[in-house]
């Protein structure tokens, strides 16, 4: 647990109810004061402080209860507090929206199965009667604290092996937690489970000492149902889990006499650029010298070794300012990042309720971001067009509405050029404020194009950064790709 994170439970844990019960007092004054000048400091204030030490008193208990259960069944727990930003205008969810407990799965399940080991089924028993009191104390706040709040229960794996059956074990694994909540006493409609796989890795997965802690059962205790739609949706597309990749592959090691560098090579062009028809994307007749490799690509994109690569494009996308703050988490300057080359497609699964396995209702949308409704995008790379399209873009947490298909035409506009070749595709998303990173990955491993990461903006339909990456033999090698729209 980073130092953060530890300060931060060890002050909820023991001082919780002080400590929210001032925030309260002073929040509570502040707003009594904007409202009604001196005269509602005092009013405002025992309100305010009244709120915070229920707050403070349910964080509090929480925290020491999952401390004394940790402690009893000598697990490895974790807990991040869940307030809404003060950006965010959503009057139904308070701010103090919930608190995540993540456990790690240190024998709680046998390897491939979603049974309990005896002592994870003791383990989860406990925790299943911990959840099922309720946090308040007063009569009339536990019985409506009852009535809305929900838990959602996350299944994670690491990534070895088959991302399907990761996906799906785990979701088996998060539905059996959800049973032995449901014999503690709390009500079905309460409880949704989610299979998550290794979408969302918290550890290098290409370090076999550490990606068993991505191997974990997250349990989310959520004050209302738009609190669960909220971290649901903000869940799906978290820069947060960019952190660190899904692919178990050992990591390149640079060259003694390569230079790290943040932008990739760039192909020089040797001829006048002359628009492309149609399109506004520039044509190159001439080709700059093939990358000298151990085996030649299959096509020539002049690109540089990944090991001598750093790649720093999530760096540059603002975290929302809207939404979910959790105030444990670490600066994201201080973590590293990976392109897709060290990443795979990933897929977490619906979330799912525990009345009926259907997946939770929410509002269907398809309005688009901006310019990013199945436009066709393109671009020159070492005097190859590189298509992607369709790119759809939701303006609903950036969700990737159509996948993408890639297409190449070689030698473009030259004499020889090759008829164009298409390659399937699938395209995640991660959403910053006013940017969106778009990760493609081709689904046919030998295909000429491994993946592409490409920064757009959210407000003038374009990319600001961008990286193909491909393979030569056993080398990967990536080259600067920043497509523009086409025209019509």
């Amino acid at each position: 647990m980073d130092t953060i994170s530890k300060k931060v439970k060890d002050i909820g844990r023991d001082y919780g109810m002080p400590v929210l019960c001032g925030v309260g007092v002073v929040a509570g004054g502040a707003a009594g004061y904007a409202l009604k000048g001196k005269d509602g400091i005092l009013p405002g204030a025992a309100v305010g402080g009244a709120v915070g030490c229920v707050v403070g008193y349910v964080w509090q208990s929480r925290l020491q209860e999952l401390d004394r259960i940790a402690k009893e069944e000598n697990l490895k727990i974790t807990t991040e507090k869940l307030t809404v930003a003060s950006a965010a205008v959503v009057t139904a969810v308070p701010e103090q929206a919930g608190l995540v407990t993540q456990i790690e799965d240190s024998g709680m399940f046998a390897t491939g199965s979603d049974q309990l080991t005896p002592s994870g089924q003791r383990a989860v028993a406990k925790l299943a009667q911990m959840y099922a009191k309720p946090a308040a104390t007063d009569k009339q706040a536990a019985a409506k604290e009852s009535q809305d709040r929900r838990l959602l229960i996350v299944g994670h794996s690491d990534a070895v092996g088959n991302a399907e059956f990761n996906q799906k074990l785990s979701e088996r694994r998060a539905k059996t937690v959800g049973k032995v909540m449901l014999q503690a006493g709390i009500p079905a409609n309460a409880i949704y489970y989610q299979g998550a796989g290794a979408s969302r890795p918290i550890a290098d997965n290409s370090d076999p000492l550490l990606r068993g802690q991505n191997r974990r059962v997250e349990i989310v205790e959520l004050a209302n149902e738009q609190a669960l739609v909220m971290r649901a949706q903000a869940e799906a597309s978290n820069t947060r889990y960019l952190h660190y990749g899904t692919s178990t592959a050992a990591k390149p090691k640079a060259a003694g006499s390569a230079r790290a560098s943040s932008t990739p090579a760039q192909a020089k062009p040797t001829g006048r650029e002359t628009a492309m028809p149609g399109t506004g994307v520039a044509s190159t007749p001439g080709r700059t010298n093939p990358t000298k490799a151990a085996a030649r690509p299959q096509v020539d994109f002049a690109g540089t070794p990944v090991a001598s690569y750093n790649w720093t494009m999530a760096q540059s996308i603002k975290p929302k300012q809207s939404g979910f703050t959790l105030i444990s988490s670490a600066y994201a300057a201080q973590m590293p990042m990976s392109s897709c080359e060290a990443d795979r497609p990933r897929n977490a699964g619906e979330v799912l309720s525990m009345v009926n396995d259907q997946p939770l209702q929410r509002r269907a949308t398809k309005d688009y971001l901006p310019g990013y409704n199945n436009r066709v995008w393109a671009n020159l790379v070492n005097g190859h067009l590189v298509t992607v399209s369709p790119v759809s873009i939701l303006r609903e947490n950036a969700k990737v509405d159509r996948q993408p298909i890639l297409q190449l035409v070689e030698d473009y506009k030259l004499p020889t050029q090759h008829k164009p070749r298409t390659m399937k595709a699938v395209a995640n998303t991660y959403e910053g404020e006013s940017e969106v990173l778009y990760r493609v990955f081709a689904s046919d491993a030998q295909a000429s194009i491994s993946c592409m990461d490409i920064v757009f903006s959210k407000g003038n339909a374009q990319a600001s950064q961008g990286a193909l990456f491909y393979a030569a033999g056993g080398d990967a090698f990536v080259a600067a790709y920043k497509p523009i729209p086409a025209t019509k």
